[in-house]
Formats: C-alpha cells, sequence, structure tokens
C-alpha cells in the first residue's frame, strides 16, 4: 500500500508532478486531511476497481468514461495528465497531475510493489530479432546453476515462480503489470529475472527507471516503422539503445550495423562494454559455427570470465548459435559454472519457435513466430539445406496497422526461397487484411513462386496440406501457438498455426 503523501512525495522527486486538486482545489502540497490516507490498488483498467483504488488515465486513446466508471465503482483518485473537471462534477475523487502519465505510473508502481527490481538480478534483452530465443536460453542455463530461481517476462510466456509459464500479451508488460510481476516473483523466492526488452517498452516508458544489471543488444534492422510504433528509423534505433544507457553491463552483438554508436553511448555512460561475434569478428567472446545446431565458443579477453568449450541448441539456425552465445556470454557474468551451461542450452525448447513436426506418410511442417526478412529468410535457407528435394510452402500473412516495411521484406523472402506462397491473415487490427495481402504480392518479384491469397487462416493452413507432397515441407509463419488474431481492437478466437498443423498431421497421416 501507498499513502497519498507518499505518492506525490515519489512523483516530486522524478520532477513529474504539477499539482493536486481536492474538493475543486488546486494545490501543491498534500491536505493533511488525506496526507495518510492509502491507496490499497493501482489500475489502469476501469473494470478491475476496488475502493481506495488510484485509477491511472494512460493511453493515447483514453476514455473519460473509462475515469467516470472508475469512480462509480470505488477509485478514489486519478493519477492524470488532464485535468478532468467536467467529467468528475461533483464528485470527491482527488485528481493528481502530472506532466507524463506513464512514467508517473512507473514511478508509482515502483514504490507502491516496494522496488522489487532492487532484490533481484535483471538481465535484459533487446533487437529486432532473436529477443525471444535468447531470454529462453539464457533461463534455461541460468535454471540449471541457480536452482531454477529465475523468472522469465517474454512474448510468449512469463515464469514468475521457475516452474510455471502463462501465456503473453506485451513483449514487456505495462510498468503496473511489470512491477506487480517482479513483486510476485521475489515473493515466490526468485533471484534473477530475464526479460525482453522491446522499443515500445522505452517509447511508451514502460521501463522507465529501471537498471539492469546486464543488458543485451542482439541486433538492429529496420522494422517497426510506422504511424503507431516509430516514426523513423532513428527513433526506433534510439528507443533501443536506451538500454545501453540502463545497465551495468552491456553486452553487444560485434558484427551488426551501428555498433560502434552504442559501443560509444556505452563508454560514454560510464557502462562495461562486453562483445560477443562470429569467429570472423574481434569479437570478447567468438562463436564457430558447426552442424545442425553444433557450435564452439571461444574466449578472446582475459579481463573477463571465460566460455570455451562444445555446445549445440535444438532450434535450428546460425542464428540461433548467435543467440546462444549471447546468452553464454549472460551466464559467465553471473556464474562460474561453465561445465553446466552446455546442458541448459541442450534443453531449450522455444514453443513456436521452429518447430518441426512430421508424420509418418512424409509430410513435413514447421511453425514458427517469423514475420519480418530476417527471420523468414534464415529460416527458410535452414529448411531448403535440410529438405533440399522438395518445395517450400509458405504461409504468410503481415501485421495491420503498423510496421508496414515488412510486407515489402515479406515479399522478397518469399521471392528469394518460397516455390508456393499462400497469403494470408495475420494480426489486422484496424487494417483491411486484403490491402496487407496486396502489399506482399506486389513485392514477390520471382515469377516463378506460385502465389495464392486465402482470406482465412485456418483455411490457408489446410491448403497447403492440401497441396504438399512427400519431401515437401510447409511453414506457417508469425502466429506460432497463439490462439488469438487481433482485429478491429479485440482478440479473435483462433486454433493456432501449431495447434492446426499438429491435428493435420495426423488427419493425414
Amino acid at each position: 500500500m501507498l499513502t497519498v503523501k507518499q505518492t506525490v512525495a515519489a512523483l516530486k522527486e522524478r520532477g513529474l508532478f504539477k499539482e493536486i486538486i481536492v474538493d475543486g482545489q488546486w494545490l501543491y502540497d498534500v491536505p493533511e486531511k488525506i496526507a495518510d490516507l492509502e491507496f490499497k490498488q493501482l489500475s489502469y483498467d476501469s473494470r478491475a476497481i476496488e475502493p481506495q483504488t488510484l485509477f491511472i488515465c494512460k493511453g493515447q486513446r483514453f476514455n473519460p468514461q473509462y475515469l467516470v466508471d472508475a469512480v462509480k465503482k470505488g477509485a478514489t483518485a486519478c493519477l492524470t495528465q488532464q485535468v478532468y473537471d467536467e467529467e468528475l462534477a461533483g464528485q470527491t475523487v482527488w485528481q493528481l497531475v502530472v506532466t507524463d502519465v506513464q512514467k508517473a505510473m512507473a514511478t508509482v508502481a515502483r514504490s507502491f510493489y516496494g522496488d522489487p527490481e532492487k532484490e533481484l538480478t535483471l538481465v535484459g534483452f533487446t533487437g529486432t530479432k532473436g529477443k525471444t530465443t535468447s531470454v529462453y536460453f539464457t533461463r534455461h542455463i541460468l535454471a540449471h546453476v541457480f536452482d531454477n530461481q529465475v523468472a522469465q517476462l517474454s512474448s510468449i510466456a512469463e515464469c514468475l515462480d521457475g516452474k510455471n509459464f502463462i501465456e503473453s500479451h506485451l513483449t514487456t508488460p505495462e510498468s503496473l503489470d511489470l512491477y506487480r510481476m517482479m513483486r510476485q516473483a521475489v515473493d515466490n523466492g526468485m533471484k534473477y529475472l530475464v526479460m525482453e526488452v522491446s522499443s515500445q517498452a522505452y517509447k511508451k516508458s514502460r521501463v522507465d527507471g529501471l537498471h539492469f544489471d546486464i543488458g543485451v543488444f542482439l541486433n538492429i534492422s529496420r522494422d517497426h516503422i510506422s504511424p503507431v510504433e516509430h516514426p523513423s528509423f532513428d527513433d526506433y534505433l534510439w528507443c533501443k539503445s536506451q538500454l545501453v544507457k540502463n545497465a551495468d553491463k552491456v553486452i553487444i552483438n560485434r558484427e551488426i550495423p551501428y555498433f560502434e554508436l552504442l559501443a560509444q553511448k556505452t563508454r560514454a555512460f560510464g557502462n562495461q562494454l562486453i562483445t560477443y561475434g562470429s569467429d570472423e569478428s574481434d569479437a570478447d567472446y567468438r562463436f564457430t559455427l558447426g552442424e545442425h545446431g553444433h557450435f564452439q565458443v571461444a574466449s578472446f579477453n582475459d579481463q573477463l570470465p571465460a566460455v570455451a568449450g562444445d555446445f549445440r541448441v535444438m532450434l535450428p539456425g546460425s542464428f540461433n548459435c548467435s543467440n546462444a552465445t549471447a546468452a553464454l556470454a549472460v551466464a559467465a557474468q553471473l556464474s562460474d559454472k561453465t561445465s553446466e551451461f552446455a546442458a541448459g542450452l541442450l534443453e531449450t525448447k522455444v514453443p513456436g519457435r521452429m518447430e518441426i513436426l512430421k508424420n509418418e506418410k512424409g509430410y513435413v511442417a514447421c511453425v514458427d513466430y517469423a514475420h519480418n526478412y530476417l527471420s523468414m529468410s534464415e529460416s527458410f535457407k535452414f529448411l531448403k539445406h535440410e529438405y533440399p528435394d522438395g518445395r517450400l510452402i509458405v504461409v504468410t500473412g503481415s501485421v495491420g496497422s503498423k510496421a508496414e516495411s515488412r510486407r515489402q521484406d515479406i515479399g522478397r523472402a518469399l521471392s528469394e526461397y518460397a516455390d508456393v506462397a499462400i497469403l494470408t491473415e495475420d494480426d489486422n487490427y484496424f487494417e483491411d487484411p486484403k490491402k496487407i495481402i496486396q502489399a506482399i504480392r506486389d513485392h514477390i518479384v520471382d515469377p516463378h513462386v506460385e502465389v495464392h491469397e486465402i482470406l482465412n487462416r485456418e483455411e490457408a493452413i489446410k491448403t497447403a496440406f492440401q497441396m504438399a507432397r512427400p519431401g515437401d515441407v510447409m511453414f506457417m509463419a508469425a502466429k506460432g501457438r497463439e490462439q488469438f488474431l487481433r482485429e478491429n481492437g479485440h482478440d479473435k478466437p483462433y486454433v493456432g498455426d501449431y495447434q492446426l498443423t499438429e491435428q493435420l498431421m495426423k488427419a493425414y497421416n
């Protein structure tokens, strides 16, 4: 719990507080009559309100009716950037007015949940691609070393007790949920937290004020540029680069574009720079690729904990060996039990990531969350190598209302590798899926690619099975095990790419 006085003090300390409105009076100091009253709950959801709740008016599309509804259910105050005199006329609700409600929410949540980040060793991963896989690799390694005292937050699932996983809905949770989950993890006996840190996490202040023990920068490519995400690549890169400012140790892929910029920023903020990369780089930790997920790692900096030996991952693709090396570099900074690292990597499985299904009739399918050129092309290269005699049949769409550049990139990847492309719906949000499909089709420049348009995703996957012959490989892109499709502001129930593929494998056996 948090008193009104404590809440305002925390906001003032961060320079976020403007005024408090009590009984129509605009004040800077909290009146004594309410100073010691407590908030027993924080919420930005008007459907989840209890008496003595501080309701947070957040979001670009915030509807004042939500505030009215929250007050009716017992909210005693609101945290807001905008004064709501008319909406709250006749009400005794206090308004805590701030300069930035997203940052204010993070500040208040941190205090409300008792600074749980101070009781955890925090590891954050950012990058255009590979965050989820890297988080899973790292959590599995550390779980071996630290007896499952490792929590996880990822775009696929969250784990707050070291054992049980719950489906996630955001790559990085809203700050209020983030601090609540960290407190729950601490209460569950967790000592470490490994999490994804998206560009939107910094853009929308979800991790405002959060400092990581280790931050990892995996890669960067031109993605997430749209009116609702980042207006430019410069904005995208700047948001992602905030991680190197807010981590004591910064591990960066030595071979990525803009490495020098990121390295200079790391040093300028007084943080330790550590690098990893392939054996063609001059990184501190270097990997050498073998076959079928095997790779070697060697250390080239005597000032850092050493990692050396043979390793293997069960997720195909050279990029996964790179991600695994990043995870090994993290683990080396936290533990000297390097002999246990390999076992953690070997047992790592990521739901929806390069999951290959087969049946006795020779049907082969791969389900993956790939949704841009980098992830698709790497996956396609692996499948072409593993199944050289058959066709590559790809079922894909692209997300709506954002990341419009992906459509061109998906068309490019299909042109370079696919034999058959079945274009279908993805998370359309508020955009016409037919328009998205057409944009992808416009960028399939190889006339030899056989293109089909099937709007219903379930029917598209069934069509892939109807077309497939033994030796072919089907690739279901983007949705993985997710059992929803986002459409017009709602989640539409969907069976899931993996679940449907599994059913069809049995039906065609």
